[in-house]
């Protein structure tokens, strides 16, 4: 993905997807839709890449989620549990009001 380059959000209910940043920097951002998890409802956020810890993350079904390049190109490696069904492509608007997440912020300062 070159810089600047934003994608979300999407969502499944069948494939389980996984993340890993082997250059550049990304951000992801995950919101919980499953009713009856913990976390249900909760928007997280979280980089990935150069001058980060090495991390594959898992994306359950029922997570929402997209990311945004913010160093690139970021080469990302982007891995399914099963082979591609647009049945299973779910779509939520970038900026979609019950999520309520500004993909134009910077990553928290901490």
């Amino acid at each position: 993905m070159h810089a600047g380059v934003t994608k979300a959000w999407h969502i499944h209910q069948i494939q389980v997807d996984w993340l890993y940043v082997a250059a550049g920097v990304l951000k992801v951002g995950l919101h919980d839709q499953r009713p009856g998890s913990s976390t249900f409802g909760v928007t997280q956020e979280l980089l990935m890449g150069n001058y980060q810890p090495a991390q594959v993350l898992r994306i359950p079904t029922g997570v929402a989620h997209g990311c945004k390049a913010l160093s690139g190109p970021v080469h990302l490696f982007y891995i399914t549990s099963r082979e591609y069904d647009p049945a299973d492509e779910g779509r939520i608007p970038h900026d979609d009001p019950t999520i309520c997440y500004d993909w134009l912020r910077g990553p928290v300062i901490k």
